[in-house]
């Protein structure tokens, strides 16, 4: 626990106002509520002793709604202050975690579920915010009122306030043990909160798949498994939780039972001399701290769900980044050419040797193909050059320079990549068009940039036909589009941005032939004067290509004009045999 307030302690720092404030302001309210008990007290031996006047009344009356009201305005100005902080502070640890997430490499997603992932950022984060507002400001105010109850417990009789105190360790000790099975359970519901989380997202999103095979009773049927486990677990957590409360006021009932028989014997002089003023103050003053003493409880619990929260949440942002700027990077690159190299580059995924020793270079403007088997390595040329990956051997140049010297910001932004599987984001297809460009340009001038790609990606037309036009909104992962007008869509958003190297990695998978030439014919005047890869199993899309690249096994075993290599007989030659083969059969079908 205390790992974890070293850790927050960072975040909390850079609100010392607030936090200073709501101490000194507790401090107040805390001094300020023990001395309604005295002045009780005080009224009662004043009327005992006859020395009571309307006068006086009316004095302690004022006095008490004076102490009362300024109590209640400075709790007030407290929960406002901390509370609001506690807000700040969640809103700092969401932006570092998603600014971490940004950051983390892509094979950290593939390990991790986004259900989980989100569960993380609600309710773990929830659990971490109450920690540093509720648990603080609680905390501290149960501190200071005990601190000031006990020395005015003391003033009034030392003895009887000893005996009262012989209750603590008992509830200290209970406090420890329940705590400890309620860290280790509050972890599990929070782990199951996680699987049903991962779950329901999961079946969000493929919802057509589920609906598509009509396993609709399959899956209900796995989700109420888990949610009857997420019950189960949070069933055991409050078997452990429920305890504390009744149990703190069990031990308050006794301590005033005993209050009463000690107590009264020395209000009637046997063994002391304690007024009844006095003793109604000591009594006042011990119902003062019973609910701080009984939301040790509520605090405790609170502690240990945040600490168990935000270790949680400590161990994505733990997870080293990879891929990103070093000591080495330079400063002073700011755009590239598009000249890109590999030199004797190798690479090892999951134990195995994907890629080995593959050298080739593509010339600044020149067109290349690349192509290949399923699974010879063709995509991670890509993320090769895109930097989201690195070689274990060899070195992938740009512009002659070491791509892990290029700052990764700069690298990616003069990369237009298209991927294999596009993901359009749930807005309209003009801002999806439009996501890498600057929002600084104004209406006309990002709606014209709009149109013209959309044109060079033959897509304006289908766009035309929707009711709203470019304004249509695309709903999650862009459902409303076929699977070619997203690729098309992809294409139009990688153009806009102007990049110096366009990647089109199998991008034009999802379209016919036609609408691929109308397609290669647009881009034909995009890729003047910029690099081109097109990684495509169709031989057709390296129609516009200078040079074709053929992978193998993670080795490049051909590289020619695709005339030198069809002209060689080799497996390109075959290749282009086999899918003309192809067009003939659907031809005559």
């Amino acid at each position: 626990m205390l790992q974890t307030f070293r850790d927050l302690s960072r975040y909390v720092r850079r609100y010392p106002r607030a936090y200073g404030l709501g101490v000194i302001l507790l401090v107040g309210f805390a001094f300020l509520s023990t001395l309604t008990p005295i002045v009780i007290g005080r009224a009662i031996d004043a009327f005992l002793t006859d020395r009571m006047s309307m006068t006086a009344i009316w004095g302690y009356i004022g006095a008490i709604l004076a102490i009362g009201l300024t109590a209640a305005s400075t709790m007030v100005i407290v929960r406002r202050t901390l509370l609001n902080a506690s807000w700040e502070i969640q809103f700092d640890i969401r932006h570092d975690l998603f600014t971490h997430f940004t950051n983390l490499d892509p094979s950290y997603y593939d390990d991790h579920r986004v259900g989980d992932l989100m569960a993380r950022l609600t309710a773990d984060l929830n659990a971490v915010r109450m920690l540093v507002g509720v648990a603080v400001m609680m905390g501290t105010n149960t501190s200071l009122v005990l601190g000031f109850t006990l020395y005015r417990m003391f003033q009034l009789d030392a003895g009887l306030s000893l005996l009262t105190l012989g209750i603590v360790p008992f509830i200290t000790i209970t406090f420890f043990l329940l705590l400890r099975v309620v860290h280790r359970r509050y972890e599990r519901v929070q782990e199951q909160f996680s699987n049903v989380s991962a779950m329901a997202q999961e079946n969000f999103s493929g919802i057509r798949v589920v609906k598509g095979f009509g396993i609709e009773e399959r899956e209900l049927g796995n989700f109420e498994r888990l949610n009857d486990e997420f019950i189960r677990r949070n069933l055991a957590l409050t078997k452990v939780e429920g305890p504390l409360f009744p149990l703190m006021e069990l031990m308050f009932g006794v301590t005033i039972s005993v209050l009463l028989l000690v107590g009264g014997r020395l209000v009637l002089g046997i063994g002391g001399d304690l007024t009844i003023g006095q003793f109604s103050s000591f009594v006042f003053l011990f119902e003062g701290i019973q609910w701080p003493l009984i939301a040790l409880g509520w605090i405790a619990n609170i502690l240990q769900r945040g600490t168990t929260s935000w270790h949680r949440l400590r161990a994505i942002l733990d997870v080293p980044t990879k891929i990103k700027d070093g000591p080495d990077t330079r400063g002073d690159v700011s755009t590239l050419h598009g000249d890109v190299e590999f030199r004797d580059v190798s690479l090892s995924l999951g134990g195995s040797r994907v890629l080995d020793r593959v050298s080739f270079r593509i010339r600044a403007g020149e067109a290349i193909g690349i192509t290949g088997r399923t699974g010879s390595g063709k995509t991670l040329i890509v993320k090769l050059i895109t930097r989201l990956l690195d070689p274990d051997e060899g070195v992938v140049l740009v512009d002659g320079i070491d791509v892990r010297r290029i700052p990764v910001a700069v690298l990616r932004r003069r990369i237009g990549l298209v991927p294999q599987e596009p993901f359009l984001f749930g807005d309209t297809i003009a801002d999806n068009i439009a996501y890498g460009i600057p929002e600084t340009d104004d209406a006309e001038t990002r709606e014209r940039r709009v149109r013209e790609v959309a044109r060079l990606a033959q897509l304006e037309g289908d766009v035309d036909g929707f009711p709203l036009g470019f304004a249509t909104p695309l709903g999650e992962r862009g459902v409303t589009l076929s699977g070619g007008q997203r690729q098309r869509t992809a294409i139009a958003r990688a153009i806009i941005r102007d990049p110096s190297v366009l990647i089109f990695d199998d991008a034009l998978s999802a379209v016919d032939t036609q609408t691929e030439a109308s397609i290669l014919e647009g881009l034909q005047r995009v890729q003047q004067g910029r690099t081109t890869i097109v990684v495509a199993h169709r031989v057709s899309a390296f129609q516009h290509c200078d040079r074709v690249l053929l992978f193998d096994d993670g080795k490049l075993v051909e590289s020619g004009t695709p005339e030198a290599l069809q002209a060689q007989g080799g497996w390109y030659a075959d290749i282009v045999r086999r899918q003309q083969l192809e067009e003939d059969l659907e031809a005559t079908a």
